[in-house]
């Protein structure tokens, strides 16, 4: 009995780990959509914006992991290879593309709304793949989250296109799936891994589609290169805070914490764009951190 209580607390601060790792990954994504508005100031296209980000972020974490472990870093195996680029050549990349391209027919924060289901959709895929609890506290932390957004995107125009509702929502349904099946893949391979192929196969995909319909522009000025730095340096450190957040704890519990992600976002707006809260949005913000603290709470009982 106590060699189990002693077990259960050891892997206590592995999960306290994961949990500030997924907290991490929310924060330095919610800075992708204020760098995302500086880039296309500078005439940068969605394609080239992707692309850039995702090649400067693979290069560097390859360089880095080869330094690190050698050549052995890209000897993932044929069926390994394959999964890795279902993981990010398709499933991140139709994410990324069907949550941007639903911003050209519905309100952003409609966009984010229907997107930010996916957490729920995770807990309810992770019942039946994982067979992890759907608890009580993971329920209520979805719920308030959920109705948080709901009052931190403000008033949302009654006009609606059933196109950017259907690629808003696939966006969610496809991120879902990424999210479950990087899990998987993560038991086999180090997650560092898994992400510098993530975002090679994101890069290749988006290069290929930004060819194809002629928006990609390479950048042709150093402050535009230095973004495009700073951005992927965002993004790596991003993706992998959320895949240790993943691994440490568990992809629902990722999935709420991530949920945080725009109200940094609107934190951010505020302070650089000089926008205002109203009080219905001020609630959504604290709603959103109860909900996080629930998760919090939930991770601690694991």
């Amino acid at each position: 009995m106590n060699n189990a209580t002693n077990t259960q607390q050891s892997k206590l601060p592995d999960h306290y780990k994961g949990a500030a790792a997924a907290l991490l990954s929310a924060f330095l994504f919610g800075f992708i959509p204020i760098l995302a508005v500086s880039a296309y100031k500078k005439g940068i296209t969605v394609m080239t914006f992707h692309f850039m980000r995702f090649i400067i972020a693979s290069i560097a974490l390859f360089c880095l992991l080869y330094f690190q472990k050698g050549h052995q870093v890209v000897m993932v195996g044929k069926k390994n290879f394959l999964q890795l680029f279902v993981l990010g050549g398709i499933l991140f990349t139709l994410t990324s593309f069907s949550y941007f391209s639903s911003f050209q027919y519905i309100p952003a924060s409609m966009a984010a709304l229907i997107f930010y289901s996916y957490p729920a959709l995770v807990a309810i895929g992770s019942l039946y793949v994982n067979k992890e609890p759907l608890t009580t506290k993971i329920i209520l932390s979805i719920t308030l989250s959920t109705v948080g957004l709901i009052f931190l995107s403000g008033k949302i125009d009654a006009s609606v296109s059933m196109k950017g509702v259907l690629l808003a929502g696939f966006a969610a349904l496809s991120y879902t799936s990424y999210i479950l099946y990087g899990n998987s893949l993560m038991k086999k391979t180090p997650y560092q891994v898994v992400v510098a192929f993530v975002c090679f196969f994101s890069a290749v995909s988006f290069f290929i589609v930004g060819k194809a319909t002629h928006n990609l522009i390479l950048p042709h000025t150093t402050s535009t290169w230095l973004l495009f730095c700073i951005i992927s340096l965002v993004s790596l450190s991003g993706f992998l805070a959320f895949f240790l957040g993943v691994k440490l704890t568990t992809p629902s519990i990722a999935a709420i914490l991530s949920m945080a992600e725009p109200l940094v976002t609107v934190v951010l707006s505020l302070l650089i764009f000089k926008e205002y809260l109203t009080i219905l949005q001020y609630l959504g913000g604290i709603l959103v951190l109860a909900g996080s603290f629930l998760a919090l709470k939930a991770c601690a009982l694991r």
